[in-house]
């Protein structure tokens, strides 16, 4: 069993409720969610260009669900989201600077 880091939380909040702009998160895409960033380092990812991340979080959710994400094109279209919203979602979880 895995246990959950601060920044999956953080990313797997994102999809309690309406997308942003009230898209509908249907129930496949929050497991897709929520497969990929238990079995991803969010931050090595969210360190990477944006491309990199949207591959890297589409592998995984292929090697989680194999060929989901050609069926579930809301579920690609969230792994996008959060791959351009990575960096953002992640800078609440980083640790505070101890010098400041």
């Amino acid at each position: 069993m895995t246990t959950r880091t601060h920044a999956a939380e953080a990313v797997i909040k994102q999809f309690e409720g309406p997308w942003r702009d009230n898209t509908p998160v249907f129930g496949c895409c929050r497991k897709t969610i929520e497969a990929v960033v238990e079995r991803v380092d969010l931050a090595d990812v969210g360190a990477q260009d944006v491309t990199a991340r949207v591959q890297a979080l589409q592998a995984a959710a292929e090697e989680v669900l194999p060929g989901h994400l050609e069926a579930h094109r809301c579920c690609a279209g969230h792994l996008a989201d959060v791959a351009f919203d990575l960096p953002s979602l992640l800078a609440p979880c980083e640790p505070a600077d101890p010098a400041e």
